[in-house]
C-alpha cells in the first residue's frame, strides 16, 4: 500500500508538469528522429540534427510556411542531396516521413516526387513521398524487396501550404495525413524496410537521370522529417493542429524542468533524482521503494584478490572470535543496526563477502594442511605402537 501511494504521488506530480508544459514543450519528436531538414537556406542543406547534412542545386529560398522554404523547377537542376547513410535506410519496421509542400503544379508524368531514397540504378525507391497529377500523395515502401504503394483519395490543392504525414508500421494499416484530413490504407504490410546504401537521399528530383527528367516536382517544399518510428495519432495531430518546426522540439526550460532528451535517450546532469522521497541526500537516484531489474552493475575498485598475495595478513582465528564475542558482528562489516539505519553499499558489500570468501579459503588450506600434517603424525604414532607391541610379544 505503501509503494502505491509512493506511484500515486509520482504520477500527479508528473501530470502536473505535463499540463504546466502541453502547450510549450514537444521534445518528444525528437525521439526516434533521423533527419530533420528546416530548407532556410539555398547555399547548404543543413540536417538540424547536424548528422545528415547535404548539398542544395539550383533551388532558389522563398518564404515558406515556417520561415524560408526552398522552391524546386521540375527538374534535376533543382534539387537537395543528402549522402547516404546508415540511418537514413530506416531498416526497421516503423516510419514516418513530414513534410510541408506548395505545389504549383500538378505532378509530372503521374507523379512528381517530393523526397525519396533510390532503389537499384533505376527509378524505383525504397521509400518516397510523391505528388499525383490528381493533387494526391502517393507514399512507398520498399518492404521485404517488394515496393508497396499507397495513394490517398484526399488532395493536397495547388497554390498553397500543405502539412504532409505518411506513417508505417509493420502489420498496421499505412497513414496518409494531409493537413487536417486522414486516410488509413485498406492493407497492411508485416516486414522490414528494404536496405539500400548505395544511392542518396534526395528531396525535389530524382538521383538518377531518367526520372528526374519526368518527375521532379514543381513548387515549394518545407521541413522535411525523417523519423525511424511510427508517431502516434495524438503525435500527428499536434504536428499539424500546431504546425510545428524542428525549433519547436526544444525542450522548453521555465526553471523546474531539469530533464534533456538527445533521441531515444533522457538524461539528467544538474542534481540528484528522488522516487518516493524528497530527500535523495548525496546519492544521484534514491528510491523509498522496490526496484525491479534484470541486471545490475556495479563498478568498484579494490576488488579482494591481495588476499591472496603472499604478503597478505591473514587475521588469526581466536582474533576474530574475541573481536565477534566484543562487537556481535564480523570485523569490517556494519553491525545490524547500521545496516537498519543506513543501508549497505552494494559494490563495498560485495567486495567486503568475497574478501571473507577468500580468508576462508585460506583458513581451509591451513587446515588442509594442519590435517595433512596430523594425519602423518598419528600414522607414525600408529607405527610406534605397533612396533612396540610387536616387541613385547616377543
Amino acid at each position: 500500500m505503501k509503494r502505491f501511494k509512493h506511484v500515486q504521488i509520482l504520477c500527479l506530480l508528473v501530470l502536473a508538469q505535463i499540463q504546466s508544459n502541453a502547450q510549450s514543450d514537444h521534445s518528444i519528436f525528437l525521439n526516434g528522429l533521423v533527419a530533420a531538414y528546416s530548407l532556410e537556406s539555398s547555399i547548404s542543406l543543413d540536417d538540424e540534427l547536424n548528422v545528415n547534412n547535404g548539398t542544395v542545386t539550383g533551388a532558389t529560398t522563398v518564404t515558406g510556411n515556417i520561415g524560408n522554404a526552398l522552391s524546386f523547377s521540375g527538374s534535376q537542376a533543382t534539387m537537395a542531396t543528402v549522402p547516404t547513410s546508415a540511418s537514413l535506410d530506416l531498416s526497421g519496421s516503423e516510419t514516418t516521413f513530414m513534410v510541408d509542400i506548395y505545389p504549383t503544379a500538378i505532378g509530372q508524368s503521374g507523379k512528381s516526387v517530393i523526397l525519396q531514397k533510390g532503389w537499384g540504378n533505376l527509378g524505383d525507391n525504397v521509400y518516397s513521398v510523391s505528388y499525383t497529377n490528381a493533387n494526391q500523395i502517393r507514399f512507398r515502401n520498399n518492404i521485404d524487396d517488394i515496393s508497396r504503394d499507397f495513394i490517398s483519395t484526399i488532395t493536397a490543392p495547388l497554390n498553397t501550404w500543405s502539412r504532409i504525414i505518411c506513417v508505417w508500421k509493420s502489420g498496421e494499416p499505412r497513414i496518409i495525413r494531409i493537413n487536417s484530413g486522414i486516410e488509413t490504407e485498406g492493407t497492411t504490410y508485416t516486414g522490414t524496410q528494404t536496405v539500400n546504401p548505395g544511392r542518396d537521399l534526395t528531396i525535389g528530383s530524382y538521383d538518377v537521370a531518367s526520372p528526374a527528367s519526368t518527375r521532379s516536382f514543381v513548387g515549394n517544399i518545407d521541413n522535411v522529417m525523417i523519423w525511424n518510428r511510427a508517431l502516434t495519432t495524438a503525435e500527428q495531430n499536434t504536428l499539424i493542429n500546431e504546425n510545428l518546426g524542428y525549433s519547436d522540439f526544444a525542450p522548453t526550460s521555465t526553471g523546474s524542468e531539469v530533464w534533456s532528451i538527445n533521441g531515444p535517450v533522457a538524461y539528467y546532469n544538474l542534481g540528484n533524482v528522488g522516487i518516493g522521497t524528497d530527500t535523495p541526500g548525496t546519492y544521484k537516484l534514491a528510491v523509498n521503494g522496490n526496484i525491479r531489474a534484470k541486471e545490475i552493475k556495479v563498478e568498484t575498485a579494490n576488488w579482494p584478490d591481495y588476499v591472496f598475495d603472499k604478503d597478505y595478513s591473514l587475521p588469526g582465528l581466536d582474533e576474530i572470535q574475541k573481536f565477534i564475542e566484543l562487537n556481535g558482528h564480523l570485523p569490517k562489516f556494519p553491525s545490524a543496526r547500521e545496516v537498519e539505519t543506513s543501508g549497505i553499499e552494494l559494490g563495498e558489500m560485495n567486495r567486503l563477502l568475497l574478501e571473507k570468501i577468500e580468508e576462508l579459503t585460506l583458513y581451509i588450506f591451513q587446515q588442509q594442511d594442519n590435517y595433512d600434517r596430523l594425519s602423518v603424525e598419528i600414522q607414525s604414532v600408529k607405527q610406534q605402537i605397533k612396533n612396540n607391541n610387536n616387541g613385547i610379544e616377543k
